[in-house]
């Protein structure tokens, strides 16, 4: 019996949804003012934005009606899966999924709903379901927060903006700058022949819904074609070996890196609003990248010198040394950006 009771106190310590999760949700429905929500048998008044109801979390639709004079119209939204029940992926061997599967408590609904009147019509509709499609004279703002995190090259700060020349057709311009010590190279030089420094700038050129891959209504897909320069400065240590006379001696130099990156990609992407005025722009596509790098007053000559790498071997390391790394690569682009509309 007593271990019975522990078995059944360990599953319900491990069901996230269960424990976290009130009986009660709670859904923020906006709508025009002075609308009247109906909600079981509460009847709410919209003064200002919204009003705020908590239905039971249950497996059954969310229903209530819109009233504003002689307009009524009735809803029903579906439940969904609330994220915190994705949370027992964590708990010993998933016990967690098994002790909420058959709770209410996993399910939720979605917290924001909109609404609006159809004049034409006399119904209320959803917002979140309407087609958001821009126009001509439309203008973004955005930046790009992976590029302020990339530890895999060098982290930069970027604004860029996008106007709408027509409906469909948009063109962007995004500036980025280094703001911290370049990354990647795991050791600070020796020397500092010059400052370190490094500046972006992207240009693209989009054409909006011409296809229609996903299913929501207010996700406008766009097809772009996006160049990319890139210019990076700063220094360099390398240790390389080199045979004078038969005898073998060790090199350490510093060197200066001027590093030039072109890329032109071709991309597809789904620009997703997450307000009034707020956009989310997700993208991804393939291209080209172009190296060029420079290394000026260099005394290494990968002629006759050996590169050695931070362990003491022979390496023929080719990552900042010009003419060992200048070979052009297949580049693939993933990654996101916020906007605010204008």
């Amino acid at each position: 019996m007593r271990k019975l009771l522990l078995l059944v106190c360990f599953c319900f310590l491990c069901s996230c949804a269960t424990i976290l999760n009130g009986k009660k949700d709670k859904v923020y429905i906006h709508a025009p003012k002075n609308t009247k929500v109906k909600f079981d048998s509460d009847e709410f008044l919209v003064k200002e934005d919204h009003v705020t109801i908590f239905p039971l979390r249950s497996k059954d639709s969310l229903k209530f009606e819109l009233s504003n004079d002689s307009i009524s119209t009735e809803f029903a939204f579906r439940k969904r899966t609330s994220g915190i029940y994705f949370l027992n992926l964590m708990s010993p061997y998933y016990i967690g999924f098994l002790v909420d599967l058959t709770n209410p408590k996993r399910f939720s609904y979605k917290r924001h709903l909109q609404f609006d009147i159809d004049s034409t019509q006399n119904t209320f509709f959803n917002l979140n379901s309407k087609p958001i499609h821009f126009k001509r004279n439309d203008i973004f703002v955005y930046t790009s927060p992976l590029k302020a995190m990339d530890i895999f090259s060098q982290p930069m700060l970027t604004l860029g903006a996008e106007y709408f020349i027509t409906d469909k057709l948009s063109v962007s311009a995004e500036y980025g700058t280094v703001f911290t010590e370049r990354l990647g190279s795991g050791r600070n030089p020796k020397l500092r022949l010059v400052e370190d420094k490094g500046r972006a700038f992207r240009y693209e050129l989009k054409y909006y819904n011409l296809l229609s891959i996903s299913s929501n209504p207010r996700v406008n897909e766009y097809i772009g074609l996006e160049t990319r320069f890139i210019r990076y400065q700063f220094n360099e240590d390398i240790s390389y070996t080199r045979e004078l006379d038969e005898i073998t001696f060790t090199i350490d130099e510093t060197l200066v890196v001027r590093k030039s990156v072109n890329i032109i990609n071709i991309k597809y992407g789904l620009n997703y609003p997450i307000g009034k005025k707020l956009f989310i722009d997700l993208y991804s596509g393939f291209g080209v990248r172009l190296f060029d790098i420079k290394n000026h007053n260099r005394n290494y000559n990968p002629e006759t010198d050996t590169l050695i790498d931070d362990r003491g071997h022979h390496d023929f390391r080719r990552r900042n040394v010009e003419g060992l790394n200048s070979e052009n690569h297949l580049n693939f682009t993933l990654g996101f950006k916020f906007g605010y509309k204008f």
